[in-house]
């Protein structure tokens, strides 16, 4: 069996190929070629969350287990830890052991920019980045690397200097948020804040992105804003149960569409736009999928 640390795992999971992993497994997911159930979700001390996510498909069956401990960011500790076991869905041996904070990060940024590239039909040019934690170091890293002429700004208390100088650091470019500032093409939220982030009067054309809440009690983007845009979610099922936002927002669910239907051509991105994520098992699939063999995913017109 294969034991995959961090950097092993992020080796295995290149955005190029991760990003059409992910957009086939929405498709997979939705055409019931990948099977999965909603995930475990138990309480830690001090608001921390821990997580079973189980998936198959014909050839790996997959689970998921990681912690979600907010607290261990004043503590210097990973937010997200885990791993991710891998075996062979035809005789259940084990195949490998995945790092489950690096599976988590690099396929949720992955989910992210899928999202904001076909939302958008291009590739963004100004994009405010709300929030200092793991999800967001993990999202700025993936944005910087996909899009290297990106203008990036990044919006946070106290912290969002710091954040910029470890970007700098490791020789990317990006700019603290002053107020008064626009948002640019997206708003892209990753706190896990119970209120909104964003303001209320935000502009139309700005897409909005909120992929840090996944708790009913979690809501990072303003309601009326939730109200007022056209809905797009990674997940319709998970989102009817973890998405604050939408939640708290009382939205009609009919309107609320999954990705995978822009993906299959069956709706249209129109009008003020949202999206929200929330994570799916079958996403970490799409990594295993990566990471594991030459499968990559089509094209989807990349």
């Amino acid at each position: 069996m294969q034991m995959l640390d961090a950097a092993a795992t992020a080796a295995r999971l290149p955005y190029a190929r991760l990003m059409p992993a992910v957009a086939q497994a929405m498709l997979d997911l939705r055409a019931g070629r990948i099977h999965s159930c909603p995930r475990a979700v138990l309480p830690l001390p001090e608001g921390g969350s821990y997580l079973a996510m189980p998936c198959t498909d014909a050839q790996y069956a997959i689970s998921k287990l990681v912690s979600v401990t907010p607290a261990n960011q004043a503590l210097g500790l990973p937010t997200i830890q885990g791993l991710v076991l891998a075996s062979d869905a035809r005789n259940g041996s084990p195949l490998a052991l995945l790092h489950g904070g690096t599976v988590t990060a690099r396929r949720t940024a992955a989910v992210s920019l899928l999202g904001i590239e076909r939302l958008l039909g291009r590739a963004p040019q100004d994009l405010t980045l709300v929030g200092t934690g793991g999800q967001a170091w993990s999202h700025a890293l993936a944005l910087l690397e996909v899009w290297p002429g990106l203008r990036l700004r990044i919006k946070g208390r106290s912290a969002a200097p710091g954040f910029v100088q470890r970007l700098a650091a490791q020789g990317l470019t990006a700019c603290v948020w002053q107020e008064g500032d626009g948002y640019g093409d997206c708003a892209l939220a990753a706190t896990t804040s119970l209120s909104a982030v964003l303001p209320e009067d935000l502009a139309p054309e700005t897409l909005i992105v909120g992929i840090g809440s996944f708790r009913p009690d979690m809501a990072e983007l303003p309601a009326t804003q939730v109200r007022a845009r056209q809905l797009f979610v990674d997940d319709p099922e998970g989102a009817r149960h973890e998405a604050g936002d939408l939640l708290q927002a009382g939205v009609d669910w009919s309107r609320v569409h999954g990705l995978a239907e822009l993906l299959a051509g069956e709706v249209r991105a129109q009008g003020p736009l949202l999206y929200k994520t929330v994570g799916q098992a079958a996403w970490d699939m799409a990594a295993v999928r990566c990471a594991l063999s030459d499968f990559c995913g089509t094209t989807l017109g990349r």
